[in-house]
């Protein structure tokens, strides 16, 4: 079959066999440097992205994305600052809430918890959504009905159908005796569990329920609750007017974002360098290879080559071997992330199943991969232009002049 010379010259350059094959030797395991990082780069930024995707859903998808309320946390008729939100697009739904610290005792044991006022009938909220159909019909029919995480029935030691003390100091009143906090017994009517630190911190409770606890007028509320569509674009709500604040996910759950993106980040920078040290593999081999053909380079140049199609020679050949590692190690990364749990349960160390969780989550972003797949072609492609420059500066004369 026809092929171009310099493409013939660098096929068989990259492919050389022989008793001076150790350039070649060198070359092959930097191609396989290069499918190994590049498989274990995408594997590695899939699990990750699944990770932290799952704790956006588990996380952001039970809490609120912002809350509008005031310093005094009690804000008149908040139904009212909903108009603010409707021509910015990126609010999906808002809804009054009360917050406040409890004190919550059972029969035996007292914990802390942060008591949420909700409407039941809010159909925007991921908490409410998780219940199961009874203890949701328990909770927004039954008078002083409460619901809480499983972590903070489980200090309390209670079960559904229990009954609890809600105690709050924001209600409390003075008497001739002092400053009696308010205080009143709810029925726990069932539990929630959404696998973070939420379940250890909230309590439920109606809103009408919460308001009457904390004293509140008619109407009051602690704020306006508000739902993204993506919760990622806060910069995007409009200015509040004087007096109002916008509190939201980031002051309360940011950090945890931040240490799961830079731990991300690290992950992929390390696996980067692996790639990184097999392209200079690459470049180290490729020097040796010119120096060792510095006669036949001389002989082509005599014969008509010119020193453009030299350097293409010589890239041709370099960027095989890249090029090669690039595209075996795209497909086996695509290949183990599609098929990650039955390789870990094989192998016997799928640590995330014997936990409790079902498999793990991988997601594969399509520009994610496209900027693995190019930044590695490309870096291949530069290790090989130094070599292959200096392999089209031979000078024949001097090349020949010993031969």
């Amino acid at each position: 079959m026809f092929q171009p010379l310099t493409l013939m010259l660098g096929l068989r350059y990259a492919g050389a066999r022989g008793r001076r094959s150790f350039a070649s030797f060198v070359s092959g395991f930097s191609t396989i440097g290069i499918l190994l990082g590049v498989a274990a780069l995408i594997l590695v930024s899939a699990v990750m992205n699944g990770f932290e995707q799952q704790l956006k859903d588990r996380m952001l998808g039970v809490i609120p994305h912002a809350l509008v309320t005031n310093e005094q946390r009690r804000l008149a008729e908040p139904g009212q600052y909903v108009a603010l939100f409707d021509n910015a697009g990126v609010v999906k739904a808002a809804a009054p809430f009360i917050s406040a610290e409890a004190m919550v005792q059972g029969p035996g044991n007292l914990t802390g918890a942060e008591l949420y006022g909700l409407d039941p009938a809010n159909s925007q909220d991921g908490l409410l959504q998780g219940l199961d159909p009874r203890t949701r019909e328990y909770f927004e029919y039954l008078p002083y009905g409460l619901v809480m995480g499983v972590g903070v029935a489980r200090n309390l030691g209670v079960v559904p159908g229990d009954q609890v003390r809600v105690t709050v100091t924001e209600g409390s009143r003075f008497t001739p005796l002092g400053r009696v906090p308010s205080q009143r017994i709810f029925t726990l009517v069932g539990t929630f569990s959404t696998g973070n630190d939420v379940d250890n911190q909230v309590v439920l409770a109606r809103l009408e329920d919460a308001a009457r606890l904390l004293r509140y007028g008619e109407g009051e509320a602690s704020g306006l609750r508000l739902w993204l569509n993506d919760p990622f674009e806060l910069e995007r709500l409009p200015a509040l007017p004087a007096g109002l604040v916008l509190e939201s996910w980031r002051e309360s759950r940011g950090e945890l974002f931040q240490a799961v993106a830079m731990e991300k980040r690290l992950m992929s920078l390390m696996l980067a360098l692996i790639i990184l040290v097999a392209a200079f593999n690459i470049l180290s081999a490729m020097v040796m290879v010119v120096t060792d053909k510095e006669a036949e380079i001389a002989m082509l140049q005599t014969l008509g080559l010119s020193r453009e199609r030299v350097m293409a020679v010589f890239m041709i050949q370099g960027g095989f071997s890249g090029v090669l590692g690039c595209l075996l190690g795209f497909g086996l990364g695509l290949l183990l992330c599609f098929n990650l749990d039955g390789v870990l349960n094989t192998l016997g160390i799928n640590f995330y199943s014997a936990a409790g969780g079902s498999q793990l989550p991988v997601q594969l972003l399509p520009g994610q991969l496209a900027l693995i797949l190019i930044s590695t072609l490309l870096l291949c492609v530069l290790a090989s232009l130094y070599p292959a420059w200096r392999a089209s500066r031979v000078h024949p004369a001097e090349a020949l002049r010993y031969e």
